[in-house]
């Protein structure tokens, strides 16, 4: 009984551990928050992304990744295509004399963009995100509250639900193991 204890002892911490620490791990180092000129707009809005702390002249590749609900791409049951996110457009631009940049970004359907700048030569990360909201023409209700994201992702949900199919197993090959030992 004491092994068994043990052995789920160990396989829960390693579920929430582990799931928090890949979670984690996806954005580190932070990056430095960009500037943009509407966090909430509606769909085929232009935004402006900006940035500063480039080197001088520097390039910089700016990526446009897209998310929404997760998007179950049809296969063979079990072994479907998850799209939780999709780099949808890359280019780059160059920052100015003072190590800033600014670029104008049109999104398109409504869900959330992550803008990222990346310096090619001093690799420094600048990132924001916009929400394109259909209804934000319509009402003022979706605006930007200048709060700090602070809830679980799918990507976490995602770690824990294998951390719990890992803790099943083990509970299993224990219960497994102890009737081939009686």
């Amino acid at each position: 009984m004491k092994k068994t204890a043990s052995a789920l002892v160990l396989a829960g911490s390693l579920t929430f551990f582990g799931a928090g620490a890949a979670n984690a791990v996806q954005n580190y180092p932070a990056p430095t928050p960009g500037g943009v000129s509407d966090n909430t707009v509606a769909p085929g809005a232009t935004v402006t992304f900006s940035g500063s702390g480039f080197i001088p002249g520097e390039a910089i590749r700016v990526d446009v990744d897209y998310s929404n609900t997760p998007v179950i791409v049809p296969g063979s049951g079990v072994n479907s295509v998850i799209i939780l996110s999709e780099l949808i457009n890359t280019f780059t631009t160059n920052s100015d004399a003072q190590g800033e940049f600014s670029t104008a970004i049109t999104l398109g359907e409504a869900g959330t963009y992550t803008l990222t700048a990346t310096g090619l030569e001093s690799g420094k990360v600048v990132t924001s995100v916009v929400e394109v909201d259909p209804a934000f023409g319509d009402d003022n209700d979706a605006k930007d509250d200048g709060l700090a994201d602070t809830g679980a992702d799918s990507a976490m949900l995602l770690w824990g639900a294998a951390g719990i199919v890992a803790v099943g197993a083990g509970v299993a090959s224990v219960a497994v193991a102890r009737r081939r030992n009686a």
